[in-house]
């Protein structure tokens, strides 16, 4: 018996060993092992306390496809259970190993790729010193393991993985860990070292993905984002391949405002006053606002007044314009009146005023229509030096002649010395 398993595992080393790829499809692995004996199955596989002595392991595996693996392994080395009983085990097992870096999961050419296999072998135990009674030396066997591959380079890899041993009758299973190296024989070439070898690259001098040929993939842009990965293929960016042109990390051609920086969560365009409503569409732009971007106030302000409400707000500011004795010089009071119908003009830009001076009894009729004149003027030059236009506003005198009260006592001559003012809202 030992002898057909010796002869099985020197048979490995005969099998031609080149890299793992569709190009090379076969590799060598040579590494040490360690078993630990579990009494039921899998009851603890990650308890190393009970570990043995080191042992040895050969295997060979065959590239199927990017999925799937045929391997041959064989090892040897000690096996023992407190006082229960020692020996030496060798076993030998064909799996078929299912790996990660497909292509679907990982790309085939990942630095670390996880596995996991499965199969049928046989174990036979020899050397044995027991003591409760002697085991069956040989048995069949179907091993479960899993495990790590960490290419070095394109021609080697460190392997790392823990098999389940578990035997057919139940006589004994076992845990086996192991570490090795994979490696090939053959001195093939690959100079711009890319895992395909220059006798089977497109491009021996370029690198690219395996998936390639070995050639690097197109890249019109020179962005350096291959076409295949690059949304903006005929244009170079930075971001997956697209420009951004006001660095606000939204692309240009999902940026609603590609030339100027804005908020990622809005499309790219700025939110001055940070209310959620892009500047272009906010009627109140520097005000934070909960409706529309705008407050309570703001809106109702932007509401078009009635000419029946904007004649009673005249009226009433006009009240409230009121002059010195025998003098054109407004109140120190009517500047609030004046600043009222100043808001209605920069509201209304089609209204036109007209702006009536009138005058009490003290002076002559003559005087006081010059008078008069002269305070409509008044009023009109402080329109026109807040920027009201000069072609909207007409002054005029009427002197005495439409007191508001009689002229009997100081206070009412005070109400005469005033302004009225008129007001005419064109459509054209």
């Amino acid at each position: 018996m030992k002898k057909i398993y010796l002869l099985l595992i020197l048979s490995l080393f005969t099998l031609s060993t080149t890299a793992q790829t569709k190009y090379d499809p076969i590799r060598f692995e040579v590494g040490v092992t360690n078993n630990k004996i579990e009494l039921k199955e899998l009851e603890r596989p990650f308890d190393l306390s009970n570990l043995n002595a080191f042992g040895i392991r050969v295997a060979s595996e065959l590239y199927i496809n990017p999925s799937f693996n045929a391997a041959l392994s064989a090892t040897r080395g000690k096996l023992r259970f407190d006082n229960i009983f020692r020996g030496t085990v060798t076993d030998l097992d064909a799996r078929l190993t299912y790996k990660f870096n497909n292509g679907y999961i990982l790309p085939e050419d990942a630095r670390v790729s996880p596995f996991i296999s499965s199969g049928f072998g046989m174990t036979n135990l020899d050397d044995q010193e027991y003591y409760f009674g002697e085991f069956q030396e040989s048995h069949a066997m179907i091993p479960f393991a899993a495990g790590l591959n960490w290419r070095v380079n394109p021609k080697t890899d460190l392997v790392t993985q823990a098999t389940f041993k578990n035997s057919i009758d139940d006589t004994y299973n076992y845990m086996q860990y192991s570490l090795g190296v994979k490696f090939t024989f053959k001195r093939n070439k690959d100079s711009d070292e890319d895992g395909v070898f220059d006798r089977d690259d497109a491009c021996p001098e370029m690198a690219g993905p395996i998936s390639n040929n070995g050639c690097p993939l197109d890249d019109d842009d020179n962005d350096g984002v291959a076409n295949i990965y690059d949304a903006c293929p005929n244009v170079a960016g930075t971001l997956n391949g697209c420009p951004d042109t006001d660095g606000d990390t939204v692309p240009d051609i999902y940026d609603a405002c590609p030339n100027t920086a804005g908020d990622p969560a809005l499309g790219g365009c700025p939110d001055s006053d940070n209310d959620s409503v892009v500047d272009s569409q906010d009627p109140c732009p520097n005000t934070y606002g909960i409706i529309n971007g705008c407050t309570q106030q703001a809106i109702e302000s932007m509401i078009p007044e009635s000419e029946e409400h904007i004649k009673v707000k005249l009226i009433e500011a006009a009240e409230n314009i009121l002059f010195e004795l025998d003098e054109a010089t407004l109140t120190q009071a009517s500047y609030e009146a004046l600043n009222d119908i100043l808001n209605v003009l920069q509201n209304n830009p089609s209204m036109k005023l007209d702006i009536n001076g009138h005058a009490d009894n003290t002076g002559s009729v003559d005087y006081n229509y010059q008078l008069s004149k002269n305070r409509a003027e008044t009023v009109r030059k402080y329109f026109i030096g807040k920027g009201i236009a000069a072609n909207r506003l007409m002054a005029e005198g009427f002197g005495e002649r439409a007191p508001r009260t009689d002229n009997d006592t100081s206070g009412e001559r005070a109400l005469n010395r005033r302004v009225d003012i008129d007001f005419i809202i064109s459509n054209k």
